[in-house]
């Protein structure tokens, strides 16, 4: 199935799926029916006047960006979406080219900047808008912008897909050439397919010395049912710097999370928000605990590497994974 139609889809299922299931406290049951209206939410204290930039992934257009920009506005953020999926400029495609986008991030938070006189911004990015958003922290002047920096299974220490595709002399591989802008389909391999491999020199030195960068709060956020930015941990940051590392069966251990439903589920939104405030981080859990049965984190089986593909040769999984 075409992934824009798998994320719409997979948008009404999270629709279909909150009116059914039984909310843990009052805040679930808010979010459980209609978005009450911002009056109605707790006011942000800590992000009064500071904007939010999402990273929308590089399947989302304007309209289901908006599923996570929306909720996110009416808890009483400021959001401002910067898309990477952007017909009108395919050298850019973020199938093509992940940096191209870190630089147009780049010029989009700075002009955003100076629009609004702000000089500090929070970012949310999801899946490859993880490694768009480093890059442009690193690279492309996002450090002195950035406070808080989420990122939900943003592909940290790169992906294990791209990386098999490389070896095999196909990156990307035919059935993801749909994806491509047409001039770029016969590019083999692509630019973005060595920005995202784990293991490859960009992503290598993306993060030497460090993958937390001086100055920026992380908040990672991955799932123990990950399987497209699997195994769970290439999701999760090791080293030095002001991170927290968050798997979110550890606080809803029944919310089914999967990578596609990372920014559309209201309990995933209510964690998001309550990093963005600084924490201590919380979710809203939409399916509760019964006690003495087994919850859906004790039957998961945690995938060692995505289906069908190995990690690159003497990978050393860093070490508390």
């Amino acid at each position: 199935m075409n992934l824009s139609r798998r994320l719409a889809t997979a948008a009404l299922a999270v629709v279909a799926t909150v009116a059914v299931v039984v909310p843990v406290t009052a805040t679930s049951v808010a979010q459980a029916a209609p978005v009450p209206a911002p009056a109605a939410l707790t006011p942000v204290k800590l992000n009064k006047k500071v904007p939010v930039v999402y990273v929308a992934s590089a399947i989302e257009t304007a309209q289901l960006a908006e599923t996570f920009a929306t909720p996110m506005r009416l808890r009483g953020y400021d959001v401002h979406v910067f898309l990477t999926k952007d017909d009108s400029d395919p050298a850019n495609n973020p199938f093509y080219s992940i940096r191209g986008n870190s630089a147009k991030l780049g010029r989009y938070v700075a002009a955003l900047s100076k629009k609004t006189g702000q000089k500090k911004f929070d970012v949310v990015g999801a899946s490859q808008t993880g490694l768009v958003t480093r890059y442009w922290l690193k690279y492309y002047g996002g450090q002195k912008f950035a406070r808080n920096v989420v990122l939900l299974s943003g592909i940290i220490k790169g992906s294990p897909y791209q990386a098999q595709w490389l070896r095999q002399g196909k990156c990307p591989p035919a059935d993801r050439l749909q994806y491509l802008p047409k001039q770029y389909r016969k590019v083999n391999p692509t630019p973005a397919c060595e920005e995202e491999a784990m293991g490859s020199k960009v992503v290598n030195a993306l993060n030497t010395p460090r993958e937390a960068l001086p100055g920026i709060k992380y908040f990672n956020i991955t799932t123990l049912q990950e399987e497209e930015a699997a195994p769970y941990w290439i999701n999760l940051m090791s080293g030095p710097g002001n991170y927290r590392n968050i798997i979110t069966q550890d606080l809803c251990p029944n919310d089914p999370v999967v990578h596609i439903t990372m920014t559309l589920q209201p309990s995933m939104q209510s964690l998001v928000d309550s990093a963005l405030r600084g924490g201590p981080v919380k979710m809203d859990c939409m399916v509760p605990v019964i006690p003495g049965a087994p919850t859906l984190k004790d039957t998961i089986k945690v995938l060692k590497s995505p289906p069908g593909v190995k990690l690159p040769p003497g990978y050393k999984v860093p070490a508390g994974f």
